[in-house]
């Protein structure tokens, strides 16, 4: 059975050809790609339970954002974290098919804006729309970065900006290791959690 990916939020489906509508987000089936089968040395029943005990595992979730030819863009991710200390390093994780993706390899920056328990609505602005049909940015305040260029929304917690420094190929996502380079606080508010997010639909 064919594995189909939704290019917009990532949902997965599976069947000889991709679905006429996403359940998620609504879009067509224009908007799915095949996902590339990559071998897992797991049995199919170890692998469920071993994915079931990663589901405790605590995310935040971030705003990642980029610039290419003076044009922004953004999606959700659950996948930033802090890597080391001395030089300050982070990394990300994002869809090989994103168009985040595609401009944070092509300009070698990125941008991270930290959700509080306040922006859910960027959650959906972010996710559920790709920016190759809409303009995330126009409709919203954001700083522009010093160091990177990139975008950071003024009603998140904080922003970071991030200089690529080596680029590693998982399959289906790349990861972008970068050193990080500048930020901005904006707010106190406590910070947004995967868990949080799920529990509160």
């Amino acid at each position: 059975m064919k594995k189909w990916r939704c290019t917009v939020c990532g949902y997965q489906y599976e069947g000889d050809t991709s679905p006429e509508k996403c359940p998620i987000c609504g879009v067509g089936p224009n908007k799915f790609v095949l996902v590339e089968e990559i071998p897992d040395d797991l049995p199919d029943k170890e692998r469920e339970a071993i994915q079931g005990l990663l589901f405790n595992v605590s995310y935040g979730l971030y705003i990642i954002s980029s610039i290419l030819d003076e044009k922004l863009n953004g999606m959700v991710s659950n996948t930033f974290i802090q890597i080391a200390n001395t030089p300050l390093k982070a990394s990300v994780c994002l869809g090989k098919e994103t168009l985040t993706s595609e401009y944070v390899r092509e300009s070698g920056v990125f941008g991270v804006s930290m959700l509080g328990k306040d922006n859910r609505s960027l959650i959906s602005h972010f996710g559920c729309q790709s920016g190759r049909d809409v303009d995330k940015f126009k409709t919203l305040s954001y700083i522009t970065g010093e160091k990177t260029g990139c975008p950071g929304l003024l009603e998140t917690l904080c922003f970071v900006e991030c200089e690529v420094e080596q680029t590693i190929d998982l399959g289906t996502h790349y990861m972008f290791i970068g050193k990080v380079v500048d930020g901005d606080g904006f707010s106190k508010e406590e910070p947004m959690t995967y868990a949080y997010y799920q529990t509160t639909q």
